[in-house]
């Protein structure tokens, strides 16, 4: 009799902080698995000030409640799922990161949200805290999702995949059978500076500027722009990853004081920016591609998208979700199924031309459920199943 399926609900709660969101894969031990469902569950904008505050000036007291809190609020969106869906085999949990400073022996990462809590939520085994072994390794701990993305896109032709989130980080997947290594790394700015700029020019009544509509009423300040790409950022070679540290809300507030012009001028100025800046980073550190399909909650922003393919003229760029069929907002959670998957598997992920790591690891650690000795019995009948002539 076949082995039953693995059924891993991955949970991610990005840069931009607005929420988690959750897909339920199918988990293959030889592709990248079938999507059975994605759902979002926002913060309140309360909590995301709350994240923003804390990674802007970590209080350990105020790190620690944060923890628990998120780790509930990860379990009561496991369990609306699985009351949903059906229950899960396991959960692979990224948690929300609230300090990202690789590089260097003491170089460190941190994700929060309470592990134990979403077990207790849902009573399954959870993968989590998967960005500090590859930091160990004297890696970047960022970006880990091309592996899956290689998965999913490998075809007879390069192609970019872009992920919008609140950093932005393009993964450069080469020809199925290339000897060529998989590339990857964050190019700089995603939405985050965007929804801190659309936070502060409104007082605070919106978080974002979701289609880019009031980007688009601007006009770009050239002059600034080329000031603004020469931060270090942009000119150093990958390996690279960033976040909030360096990209956030009181950057923004700086070069909103020197600025000379209007508001819609302000935002269209930080958007050409981002896209500069993921153009830069794909021509400069990449073999090149004829095409760039995007992902993320950035893939709606349609001034975004104007301004990338503006700066890469004669490449397709387009937006994922259209013509692969995956939710633009569902593929990081699906790519921590998928590594929550690879986890249990016990399979070292050799990840030393995205992150620089010095060694192949296993990314993830494992919270044993009441289904532990279940779920083990599952995955070595699959393996037996799968070493079956």
């Amino acid at each position: 009799m076949p082995a039953a399926g693995l059924r891993i609900l991955g949970l991610m709660s990005g840069t931009s902080a607005d929420g988690i969101d959750a897909a339920l894969l199918d988990f293959a031990l030889d592709g990248p698995g079938t999507l059975l469902g994605h759902w979002h569950f926002p913060y309140p904008a309360s909590l995301q000030s709350e994240i923003f505050r804390v990674q802007e000036r970590l209080d350990l007291g105020q790190v620690a409640r944060l923890d628990r809190i998120l780790g509930k609020l990860h379990g009561q969106a496991a369990a609306s799922v699985m009351e949903e869906a059906g229950k899960a085999s396991c959960v692979a949990m990224h948690g929300q990161t609230v300090f990202h400073r690789p590089g260097g022996p003491e170089g460190s990462t941190l994700q929060i949200g309470c592990a134990a809590d979403v077990a207790l939520a849902t009573s399954c085994t959870i993968i989590h805290d998967f960005r500090r072994a590859d930091v160990a390794a004297g890696g970047q701990g960022a970006p880990l999702v091309p592996p899956y993305h290689q998965a999913c896109f490998a075809h007879d032709q390069p192609v970019w995949i872009l992920n919008l989130g609140g950093v932005a980080n393009i993964t450069w997947v080469p020809p199925k059978g290339s000897d060529s290594p998989l590339q990857a790394f964050d190019t700089g700015p995603g939405n985050v500076l965007l929804d801190a700029a659309v936070s502060l020019l409104s007082g605070g009544k919106l978080r974002m500027d979701p289609d880019g509509s009031w980007a688009s009423r601007g006009r770009t300040n050239r002059q600034v722009l080329a000031s603004w790409l020469q931060m270090d950022f942009f000119r150093a070679p990958p390996p690279k990853s960033t976040g909030r540290e360096q990209f956030q809300g009181a950057m923004v507030q700086d070069l909103w004081q020197s600025w000379k012009g209007s508001p819609d001028d302000f935002l269209a100025t930080l958007t050409v920016l981002t896209a500069e800046s993921v153009a830069h980073g794909a021509r400069t550190w990449t073999p090149g591609a004829s095409r760039m399909l995007v992902f993320g909650g950035g893939a709606k922003n349609l001034s975004l998208l104007r301004a990338i393919q503006e700066a890469l003229p004669g490449i397709l760029v387009e937006v994922g979700e259209h013509s692969q069929a995956i939710p633009s907002q569902a593929l990081e959670a699906m790519a921590f199924s998928w590594l929550g998957g690879q986890c249990l598997l016990g399979k070292a992920l050799g990840l030393a031309s995205v992150t620089g790591q010095k060694q192949p690891v296993v990314l993830g650690h494992i919270l044993p459920g009441p289904d532990w000795a279940d779920l083990n019995a599952r995955i070595r009948e699959m393996l037996a199943g799968m070493a079956e002539p």
